[in-house]
């Protein structure tokens, strides 16, 4: 009888510590018994474990406190010793300072390690089970721990592979949902290129705009949210913005870089990241609450590999994670994904044609005297490398705001080593407005298109202005032919959407879609002046693919 009485009590009585815990959460409310069988286990070793790291982290601290109260103690002793105060050189000098007491990092054993990856390894199990394509991604990521990570989770790029960290102080305070949530979070960054995207970015946006707009675009996709996750209600209400979900990337960035540069008027510098940097740190190293403004922090330390090289490790990962039928905002995503390589191609030519403009020479002492090559203290001359570049938009509508934002942020970012000048130009069936760009402040809103397409007023004001480069985003509906010809400069058109077609005959230059896969790329184009100098050999002449009639 007794033994039957010992088998119940073990079956319906929860152990002291998940019963302390559910006191805690509860406000001391009293548990019922039989509650225990209906619990999740995970919620259970969730518990469990946030007990013990809370313990380890609770001595951690008071041997910290008690080794720097020592080292205070011994310093007065010294100070009563001689008198009279010294500095702390002097103290250190006589060997009386030890700078290490009390600042040893926090760490935990290998046993730990086991039983938290153990945790983790069951949730994975479970996301599997639920949304297949986040579990077997998730199998091909590091996983390591970090204390001082002011996020339950994050990621970046290390040793040519993505490695997921881990705060458990943080990560533990969840339930087992929202860290599957959590770890699906770091995965939506990876797949929609956040950690590549943000690289530029970063040049133009402050970090805070950039993580919030970053985590509001992933968490459109995530439910349950983890605590104090940043999502659309969470932006208009703290922010008095009136944005809507499922917008892209940029479009977020703007809307909350708009309010922070107006807070930052009123309030400071430092004020509205202030605001939002609410995390505890119960030391140097410790973290124990989430903070939006330094969450990302973790993508600085990533390796400097290049983009497209990261991307093809993604795009691998991403092949050998589905299996199965995708959800459809998931097969949308992937589908971006894979796009956006070519999302801006022409860049790649871009950096080729301004490179290759010159105007002007240098003096040099790497170069010879051409008239006086014998004469070694005489210094020859180099070309000075500059662009003068006309960026042309089809206002028709064919772009959106925020694509031709992105696209003049990779002008940008291409010409910045050179001495250039843009001039944006909108046109439609004439020439609506003109200014000219030297950062993305200068950019504009676009001006309301009132007719149809013509190419023809652009290449005039091209010659007129002597310009060396014209970059023309358009959907490619407008005249078949040019009324005046392009004078000694190259044009690369960028047609806007995957069926669009430029209506000219003879294009006079390169064209390329915003929307184009890598394999497009032609790293070995010779690139036609339309003056019949190639680009690749400037001292060399052709009249491939002109309509020019030289006998006028």
């Amino acid at each position: 009888m007794n033994g039957e009485i010992d088998i119940v009590t073990r079956r319906t009585l929860k152990p002291d510590w998940q019963v302390n815990a559910e006191k805690d959460k509860n406000g001391g409310a009293k548990l019922e018994a039989g509650n225990l069988s209906n619990q999740d286990p995970l919620e259970a070793e969730r518990v469990a474990l946030l007990a013990i790291t809370k313990k380890l982290v609770t001595a951690w601290q008071q041997e910290r406190d008690a080794l720097q109260r020592a080292q205070e103690i011994k310093d007065n002793a010294y100070t009563n010793s001689i008198g009279y105060a010294i500095t702390e050189a002097a103290a250190l000098a006589a060997g009386k300072r030890d700078l290490t007491a009390g600042t040893t990092d926090f760490t935990v054993d290998k046993d730990y390690e086991n039983r938290f990856f153990k945790l983790v390894s069951k949730l994975n199990l479970r996301l599997i089970e639920s949304d297949s394509f986040f579990g077997y991604f998730f199998l091909q990521v590091g996983q390591e721990l970090r204390f001082g990570m002011t996020s339950g989770t994050g990621i970046n790029f290390k040793g040519s592979r993505y490695v997921m960290y881990f705060n458990p102080l943080i990560f533990l305070d969840m339930t087992p949902a929202q860290m599957i949530s959590s770890i699906k979070h770091e995965i939506l960054h990876v797949i929609s290129l956040h950690l590549v995207r943000a690289k530029r970015l970063y040049q133009r946006y402050s970090p805070l705009a950039i993580n919030l707009a970053m985590d509001i675009v992933v968490n459109n996709y995530i439910d349950p949210l983890p605590p104090n996750a940043i999502d659309v209600k969470w932006l208009n209400k703290n922010f008095g913005t009136t944005v809507v979900a499922f917008k892209p990337l940029e479009y977020y960035v703007d809307e909350i870089q708009a309010h922070i540069d107006i807070a930052r008027e009123t309030d400071g510098e430092t004020e509205v990241e202030d605001s939002l940097s609410d995390a505890a740190m119960s030391s140097p190293g410790v973290a124990e609450a989430f903070d939006i403004a330094n969450s990302h922090d973790l993508w600085s330390e990533s390796d400097e590999v290049d983009g497209d090289s990261q991307q093809q490790l993604t795009n691998k990962m991403v092949e050998n994670s589905e299996k199965g039928e995708l959800a459809g905002y998931l097969s949308g995503l992937l589908s971006d994904m894979k796009k956006h390589r070519a999302s801006l191609p022409w860049s790649v030519y871009l950096k080729r044609l301004v490179g290759s403009v010159a105007w002007g020479h240098k003096k040099t002492t790497t170069r010879r005297s051409r008239r006086q090559p014998e004469r070694l203290e005489i210094r020859g001359t180099l070309r000075k490398r500059r662009a003068k570049i006309v960026v042309a938009l089809d206002c028709s509508g064919s772009i959106t705001d925020g694509a031709f934002r992105q696209a003049m942020l990779e002008v940008l970012e291409i010409t910045k080593a050179y001495d250039f000048e843009i001039t944006v130009v909108e046109c439609d069936s004439v020439i609506r407005r003109t200014y000219p760009v030297k950062t993305m402040n200068d950019v504009e809103p676009r001006v309301t298109a009132r007719g149809s397409t013509l190419f023809t007023p652009v290449v005039h004001y091209a010659n007129q202005m002597q310009a060396d480069l014209l970059i023309y985003f358009t959907d490619g509906k407008g005249e078949k032919h040019l009324k005046v010809d392009p004078k000694h400069y190259k044009i690369l058109w960028v047609l806007v959407g995957e069926e669009a077609k430029l209506s000219l005959k003879n294009p006079w230059g390169l064209v390329k879609h915003l929307n184009q896969t890598f394999e497009d790329y032609d790293m070995t184009v010779d690139y036609e002046r339309v003056d019949g100098f190639s680009m690749n050999n400037q001292e060399g002449f052709s009249m491939a693919n002109q309509e020019r009639d030289w006998d006028k």
